[in-house]
C-alpha cells in the first residue's frame, strides 16, 4: 500500500497536469486554426474527446482516488487517453512539429504519478505512436526527424522514472520515520499511564486493578491477573481482585508452587514472555491459568533491577488473536508495572508496619497504666498498714491483721512481678520447659482447690486421662484461666471439662459470664492488650493473665483457643499432647 505521503504528491501532481493540460488544449485549437487544418472532422473529434477527458479529470479527487487500487488504473487512463489523443492530432497536416514535445510532457507526468511497469508502458506506447505519427505525417523530412524526438521521449521518461522512485523511496522513508515516532509515543503514553497508577492510591489491592486494566486496554485484552511470589509460602499466588471487561472480581485463592513448576512458574524463573492459546481444551495442562478459565493468554515477568517479583497474565483478546508484537509490548510495559507493583507492596507494608507501631504504643501506653494501677493499690495498702502499725494507740489484735493484709498484698505484688518475667521470657521465647506426665484429674482437683473457689466442678473422662506438660506451667495455666472465669463470670458456675481427642487432650474452662465478641477473641491473646481498659481496672488484674496462658501452652507443644458457651458464656479450649 502507497503511504501518504507519495499519495498527496501524486495528487498535486494529477491536479496540476490536468490544468496544464487544459493550456495546451487551447494550444493546439489555435494552432489548428492557424494552420488550417481546424475544418479536419478528425481532429476536432479529438479535440472534442480530449476535452470531455479533460473534464472528467478535472471533478475527480484525485487525493481519494490514489488511495484505491481503482484509483491507480485511473490516472493510467488518463495518461493512455492523452496519448492517443495527441497521436491522432500530430497525423494531422500541420500539427505534428506542434503536438510532437507534448510526447515527452506526458512521458513526464507518467514517471511522477504512476508505477514504474505502468509508466513504462504508457512511455513505450507514446515513443511507438509518435514515430508512427512522424512516419505517416507531412511533417518528417529526414530520419533526423524521427529520432530526435523518439531518443528525447526516451531520456525524459528514463529520467522522470528514476526521479519517481527516488521521490517514493524517500517518501517511504519519511512514512516509516514518522509510524515509527508514532509509535515510540504510543509506548511513551502508555508507559507513563502505567507509571502513574502508583499516584492516588494507597495499597496494592486498589492499586493493581488499575494498573491491570489499563495494560489490558491498551493490548485489547478482556482479563488481566498478577501472581505476586510469596517468600513464606515459596509460590506466585494470585492477587485479588482481577480485572475483567473493567469489573474488579474477586476469585478464588490460586497459587503456583516454584517447587512444582508449570507456565507461571516456568515464565517466573525464565525472565521471557510467553503466549499460548486454547487453553480450554486442556485447563490442567496450564495450571493457575487454565483455572482462571481464559482460553488465550500472554504472560511477562515483573522484575524490578533484575530481581523478579511476580508474573503479570492478561488473556481472551477482545477481537482475533494476540499478536506476537503485542507480546512485546507487554514485555515492555511489565517493567513500569512490575515498579508500580514493588512500590505499592514496600507502601502498602510500611502502611501495616505504621499501623502495628501505633498498636503497640496504644498497648504499652494503657499496660504502663494497668500496671502502674496494680503496683499502687498493694503498695497504698501496705504502706497504709506499716503507717497503722507505728502508731502507739494501737487496739489489741489489729497488728495480726494488718500483717496478714499486708502479707496478701505483697504476694500479690509478687504475682504481678511474676507475671512480667514471665512474658518477658515468652517474649524471648527462653521459657524453661520441663515436661512430665501429669494425670489431669487429681491435678486439676487440686489446682481447684488452690485457688479457692467455689461452684467449680471437674470432669475428667476416662479417669486416668494424661498428659504430657511442665507441670508449674500447667498449674499457672489453670489458674489464669479460673481466676479470667471467676473475675468475669462472678456467681455463675465454672465447669472443667477434660476428653481425649486423637492423640491429643483437650480441656475446656467454661464460664457463663457475659462472653467475648467474636471479632475479639483472637485479640484478647495479644499481651498489653486490653479490651476496655476501665473495666479491667474496676476488677483489677495486669491485663497479662491469658497472654501468659497462651505463651505457656504453646510452649508445652499446645495450643488454646477462645469460643463461645452454648446459653451464653465463655470456653478456653486448652490442647496438650496425651501421654
Amino acid at each position: 500500500m502507497t503511504d501518504p505521503a507519495t499519495v498527496s504528491f501524486r495528487a498535486a501532481a494529477m491536479r496540476r497536469s490536468v490544468v496544464l493540460a487544459w493550456v495546451i488544449l487551447l494550444v493546439l485549437t489555435a494552432q489548428s486554426v492557424r494552420v488550417g487544418a481546424f475544418v479536419d472532422s478528425r481532429l476536432l473529434a479529438t479535440l472534442g474527446a480530449l476535452a470531455v477527458v479533460l473534464a472528467t479529470a478535472s471533478v475527480v479527487d484525485w487525493q481519494h482516488a490514489l488511495t484505491s487500487p481503482s484509483g491507480g488504473y485511473l490516472a493510467w487512463a488518463f495518461s493512455v487517453a492523452l496519448t492517443v489523443g495527441l497521436a491522432s492530432i500530430a497525423t494531422v497536416g500541420g500539427m505534428f512539429p506542434t503536438a510532437a514535445p507534448l510526447f515527452t510532457g506526458v512521458a513526464a507526468l507518467t514517471g511522477i504519478v504512476l508505477p514504474a511497469i505502468r509508466h513504462a508502458f504508457v512511455s513505450t506506447l507514446a515513443g511507438f505512436l509518435l514515430a508512427l505519427a512522424a512516419i505517416t505525417s507531412s511533417g518528417m523530412d529526414t530520419l533526423e526527424d524521427l529520432v530526435v524526438p523518439v531518443l528525447t521521449l526516451a531520456v525524459v521518461a528514463t529520467a522522470t522514472a528514476v526521479m519517481g522512485a527516488e521521490v517514493e523511496r524517500a517518501s517511504r522513508r519519511q512514512a516509516l520515520q514518522m509510524q515509527e515516532l508514532e509509535d515510540r509515543r504510543q509506548a511513551f503514553e502508555r508507559l507513563y499511564a502505567v507509571s502513574t497508577t502508583l499516584a492516588g492510591v494507597d495499597s496494592l489491592r486498589d492499586g493493581l486493578p488499575q494498573l491491570v486494566g489499563t495494560i489490558c486496554r491498551y493490548l485489547g485484552a478482556q482479563v488481566g491477573a498478577v501472581f505476586i511470589y510469596r517468600e513464606e509460602r515459596h509460590a506466585l499466588a494470585l492477587r485479588n481482585p482481577i480485572w475483567v471487561n473493567g469489573h474488579i472480581l474477586e476469585t478464588d485463592e490460586l497459587e503456583a508452587p516454584i517447587r512444582e513448576g508449570g507456565l507461571v512458574v516456568q515464565v517466573y524463573r525464565s525472565g521471557r514472555p510467553h503466549r499460548v492459546d486454547e487453553v480450554s481444551k486442556r485447563p490442567e495442562a496450564f495450571g493457575v491459568v487454565g483455572d482462571l478459565g481464559v482460553d488465550e493468554a500472554m504472560l511477562a515477568p515483573l522484575r524490578v533491577e533484575g530481581i523478579a517479583v511476580g508474573v503479570i497474565l492478561v488473556g481472551d483478546p477482545a477481537f482475533g488473536s494476540f499478536r506476537e508484537e503485542q507480546l512485546d509490548e507487554l514485555e515492555s510495559l511489565a517493567a513500569p508495572a512490575a515498579l508500580v507493583v514493588s512500590q505499592l507492596q514496600r507502601y502498602e507494608s510500611l502502611s501495616e508496619m505504621s499501623r502495628r507501631m501505633q498498636e503497640v504504643a496504644q498497648m504499652k501506653t494503657d499496660f504502663v497504666s494497668v500496671v502502674s494501677h496494680e503496683l499502687r493499690t498493694p503498695l497504698t495498702s501496705i504502706i497504709g498498714a506499716l503507717d497503722t502499725l507505728a502508731r502507739p494507740d494501737l487496739p489489741d489484735g489489729t497488728a495480726a491483721d494488718l500483717v496478714d493484709s499486708s502479707r496478701r498484698q505483697a504476694a500479690r505484688l509478687r504475682r504481678l512481678i511474676d507475671d512480667l518475667l514471665i512474658v518477658s521470657r515468652i517474649d524471648r521465647q527462653s521459657v524453661p520447659v520441663a515436661p512430665e506426665t501429669v494425670k489431669l484429674a487429681p491435678f486439676l482437683e487440686e489446682t481447684v482447690e488452690t485457688v479457692g473457689l467455689e461452684r467449680v466442678s471437674v470432669s475428667v473422662e476416662p479417669a486416668d486421662l494424661q498428659v504430657v506438660a511442665d507441670p508449674d506451667h500447667l498449674g499457672r495455666v489453670f489458674i489464669n484461666l479460673l481466676e479470667n472465669a471467676a473475675k468475669y463470670a462472678p456467681g455463675s458456675p465454672v465447669e472443667v471439662v477434660a476428653r481425649p481427642v486423637r492423640r491429643r487432650v483437650e480441656v475446656d474452662v467454661i464460664d457463663h459470664g457475659p462472653g467475648i465478641p467474636e471479632s475479639e477473641r483472637d485479640r484478647i491473646f495479644e499481651r498489653f492488650t486490653q479490651l476496655e481498659p476501665s473495666d479491667t481496672r474496676r476488677r483489677g488484674g495486669s491485663g497479662l493473665g491469658l497472654s501468659i496462658v497462651k505463651g505457656l501452652v504453646e510452649a508445652m507443644g499446645g495450643e488454646v483457643e477462645a469460643g463461645e458457651t452454648p446459653g451464653g458464656g465463655a470456653t478456653f479450649t486448652v490442647r496438650l499432647p496425651r501421654a
